[in-house]
């Protein structure tokens, strides 16, 4: 009798569980992923998106074709809580669906501040609601028009001189960056330095350390007690954990994720595996970003087979050190890799050849 395997959200080392299926296609389990979405974003390409050099679809992985080529059933449909003890999901058309592994790769989402009525605010991720946001105001707006990108991490950078590039010829639309603390803090000084360079280049204005009490319709108060205007504000203040982790029994109580061994297998419910921003690897400090997820894919392909075939699982070895390409909006990047900083027209071609490996990878037929 088959195995039945649920994967759950449609995140970067589920894209690649699934690239490992097609390639192999098993017959002895059955395999269902549900997302509501058809397809998900590449979050590396989208400042180029927001800024013009690429097509929406060009930083997309088409859900549907892959799980075809994976032959893997696709539920469009988010599922809305997981019970590990009955191994039963509920999804939000209301069905239920038993499971006898199943894999959490749901991400997170942005952390929020507090907003009162009518404030048009829109987060980072997800992507789809950000880029409605931009076209609705450039499509509804015909006057001035100032964006506030709440954030001083890479994220806020990015989208912030995407958009200055995006607008460039418009003289009516402002671009700001609000920082809780010093622009890019934690990067070398070399690359905060370029950073900063580039937001004077592209005219946008940059706070550090004003930290946001809260977002009205038409300002910012500052803790400081300062009132700035904003008509958009994006929030890329960090990420939290994703709303299904509430709804769940595998949660950590105190970090609201799934807590997981070195093979991301998690340690109330051993047929449960996670992996991504939704899951902390016990004994490991794994940050938040796409480029660990993308690592551990192979990994968590690996282990689901094996935990359904009774075979032996193999760990997840974290590797600190990344290569960091921070995009600078008019197709230039930094590149940061061990404590070292370099930038220039060069390293934004060296992220779109890596960024464009990546797409090909997963879009090939």
């Amino acid at each position: 009798m088959k195995r039945t395997l649920v994967l759950v959200g449609g995140g970067h080392a589920h894209v690649e569980v699934l690239r490992q299926l097609a390639l192999n296609p098993p017959a002895d389990i059955d395999v269902a992923l549900f997302d509501p979405s058809p397809s998900v974003w590449y979050p590396s390409m989208l400042p180029g998106v927001i800024a013009g050099h690429y097509d929406p679809n060009d930083a997309k992985v088409n859900l549907w074709a892959l799980c075809q080529r994976a032959r893997v059933r696709f539920f469009q449909t988010p599922v809305t809580s997981i019970n590990g003890s009955t191994q039963r999901i509920e999804t939000g058309l209301g069905e239920r669906h038993r499971f006898d592994l199943l894999s959490m790769d749901v991400g997170a989402v942005a952390r929020e501040l507090p907003v009162s009525p009518g404030a048009y605010v829109v987060a980072a991720k997800p992507i789809d609601p950000l880029l409605a946001a931009i076209t609705e105001f450039e499509s509804v707006r015909t006057g001035a028009l100032t964006v506030r990108v709440i954030g001083g991490g890479a994220t806020a950078v990015e989208i912030a001189l995407a958009l200055a590039y995006r607008w460039r010829d418009a003289r009516n639309r402002r671009v700001a960056i609000v920082s809780a603390t010093s622009l890019l803090k934690g990067y070398p000084a070399r690359a905060r330095r370029m950073a900063r360079h580039a937001c004077k280049r592209l005219n946008v204005t940059v706070r550090e350390d004003s930290p946001v009490q809260q977002i009205d319709p038409t300002r910012l108060r500052l803790k400081s007690g300062e009132h700035i205007d904003t008509q958009l504000t994006i929030l890329a203040t960090g990420y939290g954990p994703a709303p299904l982790l509430s709804k769940t029994v595998l949660s950590n109580a105190t970090e609201n994720s799934v807590t997981v061994n070195a093979q991301l297998q998690c340690a109330q419910f051993p047929n449960v595996f996670a992996a991504g921003d939704c899951a902390s690897i016990t004994g490991l400090s794994v940050p938040q970003a796409g480029v660990f997820a993308v690592r551990q894919g192979p990994v968590l392909a690996h282990n689901l087979l094996a935990a359904a075939r009774g075979e032996l699982l193999k760990p997840y070895q974290h590797k600190a050190q990344a290569l960091s390409l921070i995009t600078l909006g008019d197709k230039r990047a930094i590149a940061v890799r061990n404590g070292l900083s370099v930038g220039g027209e060069w390293a934004w071609r060296w992220k779109d050849s890596i960024d464009r490996r990546w797409m090909k990878k997963y879009s090939a037929g």
